[in-house]
């Protein structure tokens, strides 16, 4: 049994840490304990909120983008009202809990960050009409923004 257990463990953990190393930029230190607490509360894989915000934003609470996304974790106001996308102290739980929903909702990391990315519903008719071949349908900065944050 302790022999069984010495081989299952460490390829249990790397199973778990697969992909989602951590981000150590200064900027991702001054909302380490945010981003841990975020991670910890909706059950998310280690790191990956952190590569998120680093992939969105670069972690500047300040960020804006030509479509709309605002703040650390580029949130559109118009389709996630109530939350002050400027905050991190608000975005970064809120990005988390959807996070969790988008998995909830499509079953894997890969497409609850392509809904992420791309919006849930774009993704549910990319799967409806592709299938398993799902992933090589998506727009290339949705496919490119998977790989960034699962690499």
């Amino acid at each position: 049994m302790n022999k069984l257990l010495l081989l299952l463990v460490p390829l249990l953990m790397l199973g778990l840490q697969k992909g989602y190393t951590a981000v150590t930029s200064p900027a991702a230190k001054k909302y380490s304990s945010l981003i841990r607490y975020s991670e910890q509360k909706y059950n998310l894989p280690k790191n990956i909120l952190a590569r998120l915000l680093q992939t969105e934003s670069g972690f500047n609470p300040k960020a804006t983008n030509p479509s709309g996304a605002k703040g650390i974790a580029q949130i559109i106001p118009k389709w996630h009202p109530g939350v002050d996308p400027f905050n991190p102290k608000q975005a970064i739980p809120y990005s988390a809990k959807y996070l969790r929903e988008m998995f909830i909702r499509f079953g894997s990391w890969e497409k609850a960050l392509a809904a992420y990315n791309y919006g849930p519903g774009n993704v549910s008719k990319t799967l409806k009409k592709y299938g398993s071949d799902w992933k090589s349908n998506l727009p290339t900065e949705t496919k490119n923004y998977i790989r960034k944050i699962l690499q």
